[in-house]
């Protein structure tokens, strides 16, 4: 997604059941009455941000007219699990967790928004590090945030293996399990480099988690050429998933700070087929990972 992250492969043990038969309520269960589960992505810990989350569960209450919990997993692919397994109705999720999610037909994509123009991640360091390039990373230690995190994990990857840089060969790797805690490991040392969601970066500034002058950007990575998906428990009504449809992209568009963090662009594609998600596998594969390999 934009940059929302989670903690770490603890939720792959969860995932091994991913393939099989859906679980949770059936859509004979649903009513206009029966509350609605809404999850997001684990993100940061600034309240703000958490205020723009309880906001968007807001609005797929509005949008279908039932009364909605929120919940939020403890990691990106801990969401897709919660969806897969019926205990979540309806997620917003990353452009790579709802790649490997359609694909191992764990959920329904209901909506999905088109590919941002701007870099997806900036690789960080401190100003005395050394670093002044991906060239220099080798050897180095580097934090990613998540399996699942396109901005957080996929996306830089992808850009170091571009630079000819391959993980535990050129360089060593480990998951912070947050952006946050990401990006405190390197101003504080324990990791070289740190690869976080551009849209972060000026929030780190604001909250004084690192200034310009201890911290530099040393890479940006390509865009990501899919956009942030709301997706559906498998067995969800469709008075629900119409009534979604119709009114959430409006009410989501028409908050500022909804549209900014989610990256919105343009009017979102309903039921999108799989294709649509294609160029994220090519992301995939161009760093060695197949999404099945996830589950």
């Amino acid at each position: 997604m934009h940059a929302r992250a989670g903690i770490i492969a603890a939720s792959l043990i969860g995932l091994l059941a991913l393939t099989g038969c859906s679980g949770g309520a059936s859509a004979s269960s649903d009513s206009p009455a029966k509350e609605l589960t809404f999850a997001t992505p684990p993100g940061t810990d600034d309240p703000e941000e958490q205020q723009i989350m309880a906001d968007l569960a807001n609005m797929v209450g509005d949008a279908s007219g039932r009364t909605v919990k929120n919940l939020q997993p403890a990691d990106y692919l801990g969401v897709v699990e919660a969806v897969r397994n019926g205990s979540v109705d309806v997620a917003v999720l990353s452009q790579f967790s709802a790649a490997l999610a359609y694909k191992t037909d764990s959920v329904d994509p209901l909506l999905v928004w088109g590919a941002s123009k701007e870099p997806a991640s900036f690789c960080l360091t401190r100003t005395d590090s050394g670093i002044n390039s991906l060239a220099d990373v080798k050897g180095r230690q580097v934090a990613f945030v998540d399996p699942g995190s396109t901005t957080g994990y996929f996306m830089p990857k992808s850009l170091l293996a571009k630079s000819g840089l391959t993980d535990g060969t050129d360089y060593k790797s480990t998951f912070a399990g947050s952006h946050d805690s990401a990006v405190m490991a390197m101003v504080n040392g324990s990791v070289d480099v740190a690869c976080t969601a551009r849209q972060l970066y000026p929030t780190f500034l604001e909250k004084k988690v690192f200034t310009e002058d201890k911290v530099k950007i040393i890479a940006k990575s390509d865009p990501i050429p899919v956009g942030i998906s709301i997706v559906v428990r498998k067995d969800l009504d469709e008075g629900t998933r119409a009534a979604l449809k119709e009114k959430l992209p409006a009410l989501m568009a028409g908050n500022a700070k909804v549209a900014k963090t989610l990256g919105l662009a343009g009017e979102p594609t309903a039921d999108p087929e799989f294709s649509t998600y294609a160029p994220l596998v090519d992301v995939a594969q161009s760093i060695g990972v197949d999404l099945e390999d996830l589950r």
